[in-house]
């Protein structure tokens, strides 16, 4: 693995432990752009990196102690199936609409994140909305092979968690699940370079274990307009690359 590439895996690694989010939004345009791989090994391995340091994330941070059990079985439940049928839908996609759905996501996102705030909650659990809500997560786990833990961790706080670190804590969680199972889905389509993702792992775990303790002493605001702004230019750098896509 290229020497570039240890930087960015810390650095995702971070992200993840500090936001509950954006392992996948990250990982996958660092595999295409500085490892020069293509978007479906890039989507297959974002999804095993994104796993194994979200699960490092969740023991680091010790998660279980601040669950709420029929949102995390609902999420994770109806996460599973949506990441399936995602990961079997992605097999018929053209790559250039994957890219360019990936990077309108990102943008999307990015603008969400800008007027939503963190601060409104509502602690009525609602089993619908909270249904539909991580088998769209899940979908799009499969599909674009991003954990959506930057959809998590806003959904998670409307939908009745009642702080940022516990939302983290949830989000670490279903996103471990959901990129899991992705990742399986995605073995027959080609051989996994395991020496690639188990240092590419390693290394987002380190990073993984930092951001659980930046997560303690950093201003919530803060992370959030950061998280905001890294998306923004990962999905302006998206989009340029798909309107000039040539391969």
């Amino acid at each position: 693995m290229s020497l570039v590439l240890w930087p960015a895996a810390l650095g995702i690694g971070i992200v993840l432990g500090l936001f509950g989010a954006g392992g996948g939004l990250i990982t996958v345009p660092v595999l295409i752009y500085l490892a020069h791989i293509p978007l479906k090994e890039a989507i297959g391995i974002s999804l095993w990196v994104v796993a194994i340091a979200s699960f490092a994330a969740v023991l680091q941070q010790r998660a279980w102690r601040r669950l709420q059990p029929r949102l995390l079985i609902t999420f994770g439940a109806t996460g599973v199936l949506g990441s399936v049928a995602g990961s079997l839908l992605a097999h018929q996609l053209p790559e250039r609409i994957q890219f360019g759905l990936f990077a309108l996501l990102v943008l999307a996102v990015s603008w969400w994140m800008s007027r939503v705030s963190l601060t409104e909650q509502i602690s009525v659990f609602r089993f619908i909305p909270a249904a539909i809500t991580g088998f769209i997560i899940g979908v799009l786990t499969g599909v674009l092979g991003v954990g959506g833990g930057f959809l998590l961790v806003p959904a998670l706080i409307y939908l009745g968690i009642n702080d940022f670190p516990s939302a983290v804590a949830h989000s670490l969680i279903l996103i471990t699940l959901n990129a899991l199972t992705g990742a399986v889905a995605y073995l027959h389509t080609f051989q996994t370079p395991l020496t690639i993702v188990l240092l590419f792992s390693l290394l987002a775990t380190i990073g993984a274990t930092i951001g659980s303790h930046l997560l303690k002493r950093l201003p919530g605001l803060h992370l959030h307009k950061a998280f905001t702004g890294i998306l923004l230019i990962t999905g302006g750098i998206m989009l340029w690359k798909t309107i000039n896509y040539h391969y």
